[in-house]
């Protein structure tokens, strides 16, 4: 892979991001997309070769934490420095391939399919060790034999969560259009804003949502945390779709059903999380997967809000929000309404109080391990809700993100994939636009799309079930 060359315009400085104890920290792993262009003159002439390397150029000058490295400092924090001097550049590398847009758009554009025709970069596992390096963004091109282009794009996501990445894709494509100066968006600003704080609380004051163990090593948490499949081809991944008008129908059931009081409401994440906590429950306690019981909800949270944070940047500090259902909420359709509430007033335990105190918690725990000499303290914290021996599922609802917005100059994707490796951890990304969206402001969504990794029976018991097919459309495996 060809590392970038910026030239003059390698950005000359930026404030290093101490990531220590920092919940995004634990989310310490590449997020990949490929994104989907049709054939068109516009496509050859606006996303060539060229012209797609000098815009990458010209977009990265006002992003240097992607030109960033770990650092582990003597006291074993950890930093995400820039140096211009000893950079550490994304890489983009180009390549022309005889399979067509329309071949893989008569696939639906399968995530699997695309693999395994190299449309993809290796993910690297995300581990950091002294001498750790990896670029913490990666770009890869593909010509299609029709004249189609696929974009697939990776970043790290300590540097870049989701929303900052597809921002960062989308401001390429207003360089790529315009092929000059363009000034850096909101979205992609950097904040100061420091979450650490210095408190004496032990660990045993932590919060329910985060984990630490230092009696064993990294290897035994993960396999203590994951749960043992009966074959190597015991997960399957799909994609499936959801309407918006199918949504808006769900909010409108519970709305109607009277478990709200007055002033009480919900949100369309709120019945969307919901639906899908009680489909894939269900359909792990049909298969057998896991047995019958109380199960964890749990939703990822963005914590700036609520901690008074600038909400633009790069990255986000992430917290599980969590909450118990009974089993009869979490299986039961008729019980589907009081699991909305349920879901959404559990958010209201996340106050700024309660945040700052899990960052304190996580600081001062962290520098407990590394001075009890614990070699490397933060691959010994981890999010209880993702240990996968347990009954729970948990919802991200990335539906806002603009995964659409990048015209390049030839139209925006027509289509864009993602990848969700953990079981039971649904994925909520914006469906395709419109045909009424113009091109000329946000786009219009009408279905959203599901990314869902299960137990191979867990996902047949769910591929079965009349809830999820009444609201659901499976697009790809």
């Amino acid at each position: 892979m060809a590392k970038i060359d910026m030239g003059e315009l390698l950005p000359k400085e930026a404030v290093s991001r101490r990531i220590t104890g920092d919940t995004q920290f634990m989310f310490q792993f590449y997020k990949p997309c490929i994104q989907y262009y049709e054939p068109s003159a516009l496509t050859r002439t606006n996303m060539s070769e060229d012209r797609l390397r000098r815009s990458l150029i010209s977009a990265l000058h006002g992003c240097p934490l992607l030109f960033g490295q770990f650092k582990i400092h003597p006291d074993l924090t950890i930093s995400l420095d820039y140096d211009p001097l000893h950079s550490n550049p994304p890489t983009l590398e180009f390549q022309r391939l005889s399979v067509t847009y329309s071949q893989l758009r008569a696939q639906s554009f399968s995530y699997s399919v695309a693999k395994q025709h190299g449309l993809d970069i290796a993910i690297p596992d995300g581990s950091i060790t002294r001498g750790f390096d990896k670029p913490m963004l990666m770009v890869k091109v593909t010509y299609l034999g029709d004249g189609g282009v696929a974009l697939f794009s990776m970043t790290n996501h300590v540097a870049f969560d989701g929303n900052a990445m597809f921002s960062f894709i989308a401001h390429w494509a207003r360089c790529n259009r315009l092929l000059g100066s363009v000034e850096l968006p909101a979205d992609l600003e950097l904040y100061a804003t420091s979450l650490v704080t210095n408190t004496n609380k032990p660990l045993v004051d932590g919060p329910v949502e985060i984990s630490v163990d230092a009696t064993r090593t990294p290897a035994e948490i993960s396999v203590a945390n994951s749960k043992s499949v009966a074959t190597a081809d015991g997960v399957q991944a799909c994609v499936f779709a959801i309407s918006v008008a199918s949504i808006q129908q769900l909010k409108e059931q519970v709305e109607a059903s009277g478990v709200l009081r007055d002033g009480e409401w919900v949100s369309s994440n709120n019945v969307i999380a919901a639906f899908i906590a009680q489909c894939v429950a269900r359909a792990n306690t049909e298969a057998q997967v896991y047995e019958a019981g109380e199960w964890t909800m749990f939703q990822s949270l963005d914590m700036r809000r609520p901690l008074g944070l600038p909400l633009r940047g790069l990255g986000s500090p992430l917290i599980l929000a969590e909450c118990q259902a009974s089993a009869a909420e979490i299986t039961d359709t008729a019980m589907f309404s009081r699991l909305a509430k349920r879901i959404r007033q559990s958010v209201d335990k996340y106050t700024g109080e309660y945040l700052q105190g899990a960052m304190d918690w996580m600081n001062q725990s962290y520098t407990l391990l590394a001075q009890n000499g614990v070699l490397e303290p933060w691959r010994h914290f981890w999010f209880t809700a993702l240990n996968t021996n347990e009954r729970a599922v948990g919802v991200s609802c990335m539906n806002r993100i603009p995964i659409y917005d990048a015209d390049f100059g030839a139209g925006r994707p027509t289509m864009a994939r993602s990848f969700n490796p953990r079981p039971n951890y649904i994925i909520v990304f914006p469906g395709p636009p419109s045909t009424r969206s113009t091109g000329t402001g946000p786009p219009e969504y009408e279905v959203l799309h599901l990314y869902v990794t299960l137990e191979l029976p867990a996902m047949a018991a769910l591929r079965a079930d009349a809830q999820w097919n009444k609201m659901c459309s499976l697009v790809s495996e």
